[in-house]
């Protein structure tokens, strides 16, 4: 068997994720949020929230550096928040002050618009005299209409997103949309804002499209043909667990993938920085047992002590894939290291970097033969699952 001998709804997604981007640069532009929200509205603004739950939660942290982006001097302060601390812990300590929220603007992701707690840290800015914004493909929903400008992402309707097509499967497409969706609205209050201008925006829009362009089909094959035969490996050799090194906002790409890996077959996985990675992780009993995926991308700060700890990971028979520009050098021949295009902006990279992840949790859901989590099993079952967390109280903390 080859990898071209295996389909399911995520490989779809997954060899379609450049398409993706490009789609959505079609019709998720400048003027499009302009009419969304005004640049009037923005005036005010001088801190950024951005929140959600699981991938959504990990579109704010891949998103955050567009609202500090190269040009926008000194830009926002931006903060990519945990749904539940935004939307009952920040700044419980420190209280508010007179003018409470009335610089801050909240933006939660939410493509389905199910979840209460975004709904709550929405409410809760509201309250306050801050900003909403809500990003979803559900404009009817009670999330959407809590917010004071809600941002349709349009999903590209002809790539599969969990309710579109009959087989249900972990979403990619819904996520790389939302990426971009918020990266683009980084870029738009830059300029809203005075510290960007509208060429410098749209040089760096023009910058995200021809890093998916650089994805051409015969990379996608080769990243699906090495992913392939890593995720062989994997299975062949039997492993207890994943664990997932990546720091800032490599973080929401480990992160992302990780999800995908749980989703897709029930994986346990873990996330940690290489600097923690090396003081804990490193000391797990049965390493070969252990998967590992490194985001070691040499635009990174902490490039030198990515190359330190890939070096310790192959030194204990970790079996490790290391996933990075394609500009990496000093990384160990040991390692399956899947080299992704180098975009001209760093903050480019997780638009796409988690295809070869993607791709390896898809073939080990198909080699161990089980459905995705959320449909394969009752406890879990996606509709009961929804249902519960509509269910769930919405609470207003005390403010100080």
């Amino acid at each position: 068997m080859t990898h071209r001998d295996c389909d399911n709804a995520l490989l779809t997604q997954v060899r379609n994720a450049a398409q993706t981007v490009l789609s959505m640069s079609e019709t998720f532009t400048f003027s499009y949020l302009e009419k969304c929200l005004p640049a009037e509205a923005l005036q005010k603004v001088q801190k950024v929230i951005l929140t959600g739950c699981g991938d959504s939660y990990c579109i704010g942290v891949a998103a955050r550096p567009c609202f500090e982006s190269e040009g926008a001097y000194p830009g926002f302060q931006a903060e990519a928040l945990r749904n539940i601390e935004a939307a009952r812990y920040y700044r419980t300590y420190a209280g508010w002050g007179e003018k409470k929220a009335e610089d801050h603007l909240i933006c939660a992701v939410s493509i389905t618009g199910s979840p209460v707690r975004p709904r709550e840290a929405l409410a809760r800015i509201n309250q306050l005299g801050g900003i909403s914004v809500a990003f979803t493909d559900n404009e009817n929903s009670l999330f959407a209409r809590e917010a004071k400008y809600a941002v349709r992402i349009n999903v590209p309707q002809d790539h599969y997103k969990p309710g579109v097509t009959d087989e249900e499967c972990p979403g990619m497409t819904s996520y790389i949309a939302g990426c971009y969706a918020v990266m683009m609205f980084g870029l738009y209050m830059c300029v809203c804002k005075g510290l960007m201008t509208k060429q410098q925006a749209e040089e760096q829009r023009q910058a995200a499209i021809e890093y998916a362009r650089a994805f051409t089909p015969e990379l996608i094959d080769d990243l699906e043909e090495k992913a392939f035969r890593f995720a062989e490996k994997l299975q062949a050799d039997g492993f207890d667990c994943m664990d997932f090194i990546a720091e800032d906002q490599e973080f929401a790409t480990a992160f992302f993938a990780s999800a995908k890996m749980v989703e897709s077959f029930g994986a346990v996985t873990t996330h940690d920085d290489a600097e923690d990675w090396c003081h804990i992780n490193y000391f797990n009993r049965n390493p070969a047992r252990i998967a590992t995926f490194l985001m070691a991308n040499p635009s990174s700060p902490s490039f030198s002590r990515d190359q330190e700890t890939a070096t310790c990971a192959v030194a204990i028979k970790r079996p490790l894939a290391i996933i990075c520009e394609d500009t990496a050098d000093g990384l160990p021949e040991q390692a399956w290291t899947f080299k992704m295009p180098t975009p001209k902006y760093r903050w480019i990279n997780a638009l796409l970097q988690h295809i070869p992840m993607d791709f390896i949790a898809a073939y080990l859901g198909i080699f161990r033969r089980q459905m995705p989590v959320g449909i394969s099993s009752e406890l879990h079952e996606r509709d009961a699952a929804c249902a519960r967390f509509k269910k769930s109280e919405q609470v207003f903390v005390e403010e100080l």
